[in-house]
């Protein structure tokens, strides 16, 4: 046991020896090759390197604690510093530190300020290392240079300044408290990076967009690259990356994000398959939940195709699915191809954000289907590109503060002669139906095609309990709406009318239905449905005019008598009475 205390003690003291002739030593290097060590750091980053003092320290084992280390800017990016920190520590390694190599174990950087700046003409860090157009050739390395294999770089608590030059309204971000570990930068083998900050604008107009953000990096290979990227928020705010899809101020967010980016051996040909997954979301005035996006990117020499395999939200208290086909290219050249289903959504809700109506302006449960195609999603490009169909269905529900029967009822009374005849006896009969100010339905049902800029509206019935409306027209992208149709009341309305305005019955009735001719017009955001005066008045004309040429021809020929089929007197009758039809049809307009 003592020779074992005994041989414990002489290996501390050998081990102490060891660790002080490589202290000694190093810290004589460090010293002696002051401006060695600073030329050597910028041959090998391809700029200006330097720092206050360097000596030994312990960080993790054995390292060198560098103070006001500062790597230059290229000039062609302004003159602040790339990179600079109060301390560096650099980890090395310490038996090759007693035959004066320096083999470094790892890299931390504290607090250090990283700026990145984007041009038209690339990255400021494009030239690191020696690289850019501008570059001369690296000199020979001195004889006896120290071997130099880094392990690994960690950042802590950094701030990167990012600044896009590329546009007027570019980026300018910045990351406070930046974090890295596990950078490998032997550029061997898997490469492991986790990282993490905080992003907020640098212009004063965004002060207050900010969001905390993390992920990793995880790379297979390098030649080919083939790895994953992953980027996840508690609360990302779109505005800081130029993202603005909501007036009036509104921050817009998406909560609890994931970004999955699998980075492909081949992109030209795989792209670059992106998963993107978020609880809940307010975007484009929409509030929105259990957000799923399965798209692939691939960039093109004209422009990004994006294939997105299958978007889904939830959205006004229903779902909305995606899938389809966009290439984001330049102006006039950005074709899609869209698929769009909805089911079970709120109409009020969806109509307010859409219509700009008031939010209970209108109850019941909306879905449909829209599949949409265009040649560019520029307007001017889209109002005579646009192809497609649409299919909305509208449930159970009911249009608020307004009675469309007693609108258009006022309407007829506008008309001093067949309208208010028809008013009066609606009124009379059906008070009930004309009180209060809400219209309740049974639903509404909508196809529309999209042809050459237009909406074509090939059926657009609305079916409410007193009454139902049947319409086609066009509704075009600027939101005007043009539209005929009929207005039909149920059976036990009509049939009370009818009894009350019996000399009307002709002009009203078709088999025993009353049936107002309608126009629809106005815009998308404030259509009007009113009662086609004209056509009313044009049936009340042709019912006059038959009933006077049948009287005129009774008096000509008498009362017509059985047996008079295939007669000369039956065609002499029928002549007479179309003759008298024609002239008193140009009499009274028709």
């Amino acid at each position: 046991m003592r020779k074992l205390l005994i041989g414990l003690a002489l290996f501390l003291v050998v081990l102490l020896v060891v660790v002080v002739v490589a202290v000694s030593n190093l810290n004589g290097y460090l010293e002696e090759n002051r401006d060695t060590l600073a030329g050597f750091a910028s041959d090998a980053v391809g700029r200006d390197v330097s720092f206050d003092k360097a000596e030994v320290a312990f960080s993790g084992g054995l390292a060198v604690r560098l103070s006001g280390l500062t790597i230059s800017e290229d000039p062609r990016f302004g003159k602040p510093d790339f990179l600079s920190l109060d301390e560096a520590y650099v980890g090395v390694r310490i038996l090759p530190a007693f035959s004066g190599r320096i083999e470094v174990s790892g890299i931390r950087l504290d607090a250090p300020s990283i700026r990145v700046i984007e041009t038209k003409d690339g990255y400021n860090f494009s030239s690191l290392g020696g690289g850019g157009k501008d570059a001369e050739p690296a000199p020979e390395a001195e004889s006896g240079a120290m071997a130099l294999a880094i392990a690994a770089l960690e950042i802590d608590g950094g701030t990167i300044f990012y600044e896009d030059r590329t546009s007027g309204d570019g980026l300018a971000l910045v990351i406070d408290d930046f974090t890295s570990t596990g950078t490998d930068l032997a550029l061997e083998g898997p490469i492991a990076i986790d990282f993490s900050g905080r992003v907020r604008s640098s212009k004063p107009a965004d002060a207050g967009l900010a969001s905390d953000v993390e992920g990793e990096v995880r790379l297979a290979s390098l030649d080919p690259l083939q790895g994953t990227v992953l980027l996840e928020s508690p609360s990302l705010q779109p505005a800081l990356f130029g993202v603005r899809l909501e007036e009036e101020g509104a921050i817009e967010h998406l909560d609890a994000l994931r970004i999955d980016v699998a980075l492909t051996p081949d992109p030209p040909k795989a792209g670059y398959p992106v998963s993107i997954r978020s609880r809940e979301a307010r975007l484009a005035g929409f509030d929105l939940s259990d957000i799923v996006v399965d798209a692939n990117y691939r960039s093109t020499p004209t422009g990004s195709d994006v294939t997105l395999d299958r978007v889904a939200v939830g959205l006004a208290g229903g779902t909305v699915e995606l899938s389809g086909d966009v290439f984001l290219g330049p102006p006039g050249a950005s074709p899609f191809d869209l698929e769009t289903r909805m089911r079970g959504l709120d109409a009020g809700e969806l109509a307010h954000v859409v219509l700009g109506i008031p939010a209970d302006a209108v109850t019941g449960t909306l879905g449909g289907d829209v599949d949409l195609a265009g040649k560019s999603l520029e307007w001017a490009s889209l109002q005579k590109s646009l192809v497609g169909k649409l299919r909305l269905d509208v449930g159970e529900g009911a249009l608020e503060q307004v009675n469309v029967l007693d609108t258009l009822v006022g309407r007829l009374s506008a008309d001093p002669g067949i309208g208010q005849l028809a008013a009066a006896s609606i009124r009379d009969v059906v008070p009930e139906a004309l009180s209060g100010d809400r219209t309740p339905f049974d639903g509404i049902g909508l196809a529309l095609e999209v042809l050459d800029g237009t909406i074509h509206a090939k059926d657009l019935e609305i079916v409410a309990r007193d009454f139902a409306i049947d319409a086609i027209g066009k509704v075009r992208l600027d939101g005007s709406v043009s539209a005929d149709g009929t207005f039909r009341f149920s059976e036990a309305l009509s049939q009370k009318i009818l009894a009350k305005a019996d000399r009307l019955a002709p002009v009203l009735g078709q088999e025993g239905i009353v049936v107002l001719p309608l126009r629809i017009g106005g815009t998308t955001e404030s259509p009007t449905i009113v009662p086609n005066l004209a056509a009313l008045s044009g049936k009340a004309r042709d019912d006059l005019k038959n009933r006077a040429a049948e009287a005129l021809t009774d008096q000509i020929f008498g009362k017509r008598k059985d047996g008079e089929e295939g007669t000369t007197e039956e065609a002499d009758r029928d002549a007479t009475e179309t003759l008298l039809k024609e002239g008193l049809g140009r009499l009274l307009g028709r």
